[in-house]
């Protein structure tokens, strides 16, 4: 059985100062554009920038995180193989 455990990644605190950040910019740029002196087309515009910008950096933030951990494990499976004492394959030429 292996008894490694991997640390976290990150603190509890750091975790919730990116929540919390990440609320209050949300929730103060909601009420500027509501509050806004626009008509309601400009700000319905750009409300829906703000929801278009908030979706894509989660979907930026979890492309990223995906190909680091794909790096991790192509590096981790490299390793365990040369660890291993398995042959490497040959490469077609």
């Amino acid at each position: 059985m292996n008894p490694f455990a991997p640390a976290p990644r990150s603190t509890r605190q750091f975790y919730l100062q990116s929540v919390i950040s990440f609320a209050a910019a949300s929730v103060g740029l909601g009420v500027g554009v509501v509050f806004l002196p626009v008509d309601l087309w400009i700000r319905a515009f750009l409300g829906m920038g703000l929801l278009y910008v908030i979706t894509s950096t989660f979907t930026l933030a979890k492309c990223v995180r995906d190909r680091q951990e794909d790096q991790a494990a192509a590096a981790a499976a490299e390793q365990y193989q040369s660890w291993n004492g398995a042959e490497q394959v040959p490469q077609p030429r």
